[in-house]
């Protein structure tokens, strides 16, 4: 029975880790598409509580499920009291709420060493395939959206971005940063040379992957976290990388252009005045400000369901953050960074009292993420959400290691 057990475990997490190439081949099967991120995490959610129905009381301890239930009942409250179409504000919750059941899942099922190690090495193997595959598309100059690129300011350097098959080089960042970590983490914990050279060899492929999305908020996000991580590793490691990140923005053009043409006076005016980033982070603040207590309700202000059902008419916000306080105020925003923030701080706290490397770079993936979505609204993405949720949750289940 506890083979069977430890199978199907492992079964879920690589659904999960694998989850952009599974979810790409889904959507190309009739009903199955539509169904499937529902029918992954239910079944997996049903099976935990089946086999950890004893520690189900056990899940109420947990600062991040108590976070959680905070900012449901914000969301809750605020629902009620802006009165607006429910299914805007089901479509927005669902987002949020329905990928964190995998953390509780994977608390109750309580995975074994040999189980998080799979699953840790199944998600290198996902993101490193991600990252060749947008390597190729680079290298064979796949055509892409030509608003994928500033024309006026980037046009002469950038023809091409990575996406893969999750479609936007932004969400492919999201996922490469988040696996980026791990695969350097196995360069330090492995002994065996020829180990800890193969896997500098994946990582490099997944920075080479990363660097080709031309996704900024995806280099600060990763690079950001990793500079923090080895801060806290070791500070001559941090400097370092802060000298080598200088000279390749010195060194490489295409990456000068993308990064300064941020502060260019015509994109500063075309994302202040055309509906762009800046323009909608201003309006996002100012619903805030204007709702402060509990915003104007999920759904209503800056994500996929605003947009689907006539609340915002704009593209994305471009930052969970400022979308969050948008729809839920001052107290949605609060308890919103105590739920997500949470684990991260969980894993900060047991390295600096063990000292052991897998709580460091754990944490570098989520903080990976939680940079990165001040600038991007991945908290839409289902396999990048789920993932962030498993890592999260092995801050609480790992013991021995």
């Amino acid at each position: 029975m506890d083979e069977l057990n430890s199978f199907v475990r492992k079964a879920f997490l690589f659904l999960i880790a694998l989850y952009p190439w599974i979810n790409y081949v889904a959507r190309k099967v009739p009903l199955l598409g539509t169904v499937f991120d529902d029918l992954l995490v239910i079944t997996f959610l049903v099976y935990a509580l089946i086999v950890g129905r004893n520690r189900v009381v056990k899940i109420f301890e947990s600062p991040t499920v108590l976070f959680a239930m905070l900012f449901v009942a914000v969301s809750l409250f605020s629902f009620f009291f802006n009165d607006y179409l429910f299914l805007a504000f089901q479509h927005q919750f669902r987002l949020f709420i329905e990928p964190f059941l995998v953390f509780i899942s994977v608390v109750l099922v309580a995975p074994t060493k040999s189980d998080i190690e799979f699953y840790l090495k199944s998600l290198v193997f996902s993101t490193v395939l991600l990252a060749l595959h947008g390597v190729y598309q680079y290298v064979t100059k796949v055509p892409t959206p030509a608003q994928w690129v500033d024309k006026a300011l980037e046009g002469s350097t950038i023809y091409t971005r990575a996406f893969s098959v999750v479609g936007s080089p932004n969400v492919l960042a999201g996922y490469l940063e988040i696996g980026l970590p791990v695969a350097i983490y196995y360069v330090f914990e492995h002994k065996d040379y020829l180990k800890k050279i193969f896997y500098g060899f994946v990582s490099i492929v997944i920075i080479a992957g990363l660097f080709l999305t031309f996704s900024r908020g995806g280099w600060i996000g990763a690079f950001g976290s990793l500079f923090v991580g080895f801060v806290a590793f070791s500070p001559i490691i941090g400097i370092a990388l802060i000298v080598f990140a200088g000279l390749a923005v010195f060194l490489v053009p295409v990456l000068r252009v993308r990064i300064f043409s941020l502060i260019s006076p015509s994109y500063i005016d075309k994302s202040l005045n055309s509906g762009g980033r800046l323009f909608r982070w201003k309006y996002g603040l100012m619903n805030g400000f204007e709702h402060p207590l509990l915003g104007t309700g999920l759904g209503t202000f800056g994500g996929s369901a605003a947009q689907k059902y006539g609340y915002f008419a704009y593209t994305s916000m471009d930052s969970v953050y400022i979308n969050v306080f948008a729809e839920t105020g001052f107290l949605g925003i609060i308890t919103f960074i105590l739920w997500v923030s949470s684990s991260f701080s969980n894993f900060a706290a047991r390295f600096f009292k063990e000292r052991k490397t897998i709580f460091l770079f754990l944490g570098v993936a989520l903080l990976a993420l939680l940079i990165h979505i001040f600038v991007e609204n991945l908290f839409n993405v289902w396999g990048i959400t789920m993932n962030f949720w498993i890592i999260s949750a092995l801050s609480e289940v790992i013991d021995e290691w």
